[in-house]
């Protein structure tokens, strides 16, 4: 191969020129040499990058923002139409192939974009099935496919084969909840009283979309049942759904077997990190792994399933080691790589294949199959693979908390350990053993070699946390509105115990089990739980362990993303550059404008700033979940029972009366022949009733409740206020068709489903 010399011109350095403006060495374009300098920088970067094929790790985030365009859109595309787009794009790029290298690049951004906007297009197409309209109490006779049981009872993934009356044109899948403990097992065939009504759409402006997750998720229907659930004579289930059935009693004779031989807590964490089943961890143990930072140990995710893949691994691959003569003659590497991409399909099966271990089943297939071409497993280019794929299979995903924040972590560190030579071209300061080898005297003790490798180890549990945590925090701020500055702690002393003592305990334990000696490897892993516990608890009791933020915009989370990909992407000094939009996505984060009201989509109930400059809450009907979120999003850690939020309202059957923080008035009125008296009275008026055409106040009724979801009110500086929904006049989608007009009828008050967090949308 003949060598590269610095003076001879590349393909990327002519591609570079041209994007400069800068041919040969012509500076007919240059007013200072300063300038001059800068292109000249500039040019050499883009070289560097072309050369080292960097740019090809774009076409991911391209991809992934065809998506995002795609749920940009206030009406569904055609199909049709957005086909005819995808196969004109790439008969163009086929036709002008030969193209200036300028028209090809533009043809592959389009296309990517386009692949993007189509798969998202193609999913929706896809996972269409009916949803229910209104509120309905109603017999339903379904097949349950999952259960996840608490303490108080259990939430139910149903499969529904009539619903009162109808067999046809009925929910795919319902969600619903069950009062107590009951006979019932995944694949039951049961029938019963059930309260349904839609899923919800957003709470605020902005927020969580259940509707849109549960849409993709094919859940048409979310409630409870009213009384007893009677357990028919069997049905024949379809293979898939047998299969589904089948592994999720395993799944709960697991949940149940590691839990009693455990007990309390200890027990309910441990379950959760081999099924995933979280349902028996308490209250206080989730607000005490959420203040610590590692709420992820308890969801199946990339930690699990690089774990279990891992031992797979070194097992396989140790085991073959020691037959003689095998080592030296057969690739054991690549079987052992083969063997654990099997054990994380397993595995990712036995957890239920739901959005987040799909995702990190993907990424530990994508490295174990660089394994097995013997190409490096951890790399920026099978983290842009890997995002491909799952764009292609659920492009729904990339909205939501799991993705963003995995991969951003995943590509922080890949790209500050890609820049760490290989280990044996390492100086030998970077491993204490080598550095004992150069100097004269007796080996390393095996004291020394322990303490080396403590050492090391928590330099890396560090760094590592370090930056995942700097990575993720914009997206949690986005999404949960809370920043844990103890995370560093917490992760660094407690991922040690989970990786190296829990789940290698319990992966043995499970192997343990067809033998009837697993409850004693259940009881030692108890002890590393409880241990993580403890120092759990001790970190979120620290004072200012969990940080509340108002929720930061779109435009701000943008800029931070951009600037990220643009510093992880790029390998040479060109990702300086990077710092510029992270500078304005955090100036666009400090100057968010907060809205002073928050209206219900029912028009029942709302949030507002009182003189404090602190939420009250009035009306009725909202759910302990939905004042979670308005809370949340405005930087307010005080929980919803909390006493101090009604303070300052009056209220009494027909509505209630305030003050906020301007010194305006604001009313929610439920009796129709009030309206004309508070129209008079009040400065703003809230009504799940239809407003008279000649009210002067500012009203919020059941026209603008019903066209725009729910509303914020954001000062305009000019002492009114701007009103912003959750959809526009205008959105109409698959999972919020735009609603006909009707007017609420104060009778029905539909009570909200419970927190979306403690049900986990089971995709497909």
């Amino acid at each position: 191969m003949q060598k590269w010399r610095p003076d001879r011109p590349t393909r990327g350095r002519a591609i570079a020129d041209a994007i400069v403006g800068r041919l040969g060495n012509s500076r007919s374009f240059s007013i200072t040499d300063a300038y001059g300098q800068i292109r000249s920088w500039l040019s050499a970067a883009i070289s560097a990058e072309i050369d080292a094929r960097r740019t090809v790790l774009w076409l991911a985030p391209l991809t992934i923002l065809g998506v995002l365009i795609y749920f940009l859109a206030d009406e569904e595309p055609n199909l049709s139409a957005t086909l005819g787009l995808s196969t004109f794009v790439i008969v163009m790029f086929g036709l002008l192939r030969n193209s200036r290298e300028s028209i090809r690049v533009m043809l592959v951004i389009l296309l990517a974009i386009v692949v993007g906007f189509t798969s998202a297009k193609i999913r929706t197409f896809r996972a269409d099935a009916s949803i229910l309209k209104e509120t309905a109490i109603t017999r339903v006779d379904a097949i349950v496919e999952t259960i996840d049981w608490s303490a108080n009872g259990g939430r139910l993934l149903l499969r529904p084969l009539k619903l009162g009356n109808k067999i046809d044109d009925i929910p795919f899948r319902l969600r619903t909840t069950i009062a107590g403990h009951m006979a019932i097992s995944p694949g039951d065939h049961i029938t019963g009283i059930v309260r349904l009504l839609p899923p919800p759409v957003p709470a605020r402006p902005g927020g969580y979309d259940f509707a849109r997750d549960a849409y993709f998720a094919r859940i048409g229907g979310v409630g409870s049942f009213l009384g007893a659930v009677t357990v028919l004579p069997p049905t024949i289930l379809d293979w898939k759904l047998g299969m589904m059935t089948w592994v999720d009693r395993l799944r709960l004779a697991l949940t149940d077997r590691i839990a009693q031989s455990i007990g309390g807590q200890s027990g309910a964490v441990a379950a959760a990190l081999f099924t995933g089943k979280r349902g028996y961890i308490s209250d206080q143990t989730n607000d005490d792994l959420r203040a610590a930072g590692i709420y992820h140990v308890v969801s199946i995710s990339g930690l699990h399933m690089v774990l279990a893949a891992g031992m797979v691994f070194f097992l396989v691959r140790g085991f073959l080691v020691l037959i003689p003569g095998v080592a030296l003659h057969f690739p054991v590497k690549q079987w052992a790589a083969a063997c654990a991409m099997v054990g994380a399909l397993a595995y990712d099966v036995f957890a239920g294949s739901e959005v987040a271990t799909e995702r990190s089943l993907i990424m530990t297939l994508v490295m174990f199959g660089a394994v097995l071409v013997g190409r490096r497993a951890l790399s920026m280019r099978n983290l842009a693979i890997a995002a491909l794929i799952i764009v292609a299979m659920e492009p729904e995903s990339v909205l939501g908390p799991s993705f963003q924040m995995s991969f951003a972590a995943v590509a922080a560190l890949v790209a500050a350990f890609e820049h760490l030579p290989p280990r044996g071209d390492r100086p030998p300061t970077f491993n204490l053993k080598h550095e004992r080898a150069t100097k004269k005297g007796p080996p390393p003790t095996i004291f020394d070699r322990l303490l080396g490798w403590l050492f090391s180890h928590s330099k890396t549990v560090l760094l590592t946390t370090l930056l995942a945590e700097a990575a993720t925090g914009p997206y949690s701020a986005f999404h949960f509105q809370r920043f844990q500055p103890l995370g560093l702690i917490g992760n660094a002393i407690t991922i040690p115990l989970i990786e190296s003592l829990a789940m290698p305990i319990g992966f043995v334990g499970v192997i343990a089990i067809p033998f009837g000696l697993d409850h004693a490897f259940w009881r030692i892993m108890g002890l590393a739980v409880d241990l993580m516990l403890y120092l759990s608890a001790l970190v979120a009791s620290t004072p200012f362990a969990t940080q509340a933020l108002p929720a930061i915009s779109i435009a701000s989370l943008a800029c931070l993303t951009f600037g990220f990909l643009w510093i992880t992407l790029w390998s040479s000094g060109l990702r300086l550059l990077g710092i510029l939009p992270i500078l304005l996505g955090l100036i666009f984060s400090f100057h968010n404008n907060r809205p002073d009201v928050v209206v219900a989509r029912d028009g029942l109930s709302l949030a507002a700033r009182g003189p404090d400059g602190k939420l009250m809450i009035m009306g009725k009907g909202a759910s302990a979940f939905v004042v979670a979120q308005w809370l949340s999003a405005d930087g307010d850690m005080r929980r919803p029972t909390d006493t101090s939020l009604r303070q300052g309202t009056f209220c009494n059957s027909t509505g209630c009366f305030a003050r906020i923080t301007d010194g305006k008035s604001i009313a929610i009125s439920l009796r129709a022949r009030d309206l004309a008296d508070d129209c008079k009275a009040v400065a703003i008026i809230v009504t799940p009733l239809e407003m008279p055409n000649d009210c002067s106040a500012l009203s919020i009724d059941a026209k603008v409740t019903q066209s725009l979801g729910s509303i914020a009110l954001l000062p305009d500086g000019t002492g009114g206020y701007h009103i912003q929904g959750s959809r526009s006049a205008t959105y109409d989608r698959p999972w919020s068709q735009k609603p006909k007009p009707t007017i609420t009828q104060l009778s029905t008050t539909p009570a909200e489903p419970e927190d979306p967090a403690d049900q986990p949308i089971t995709p497909r």
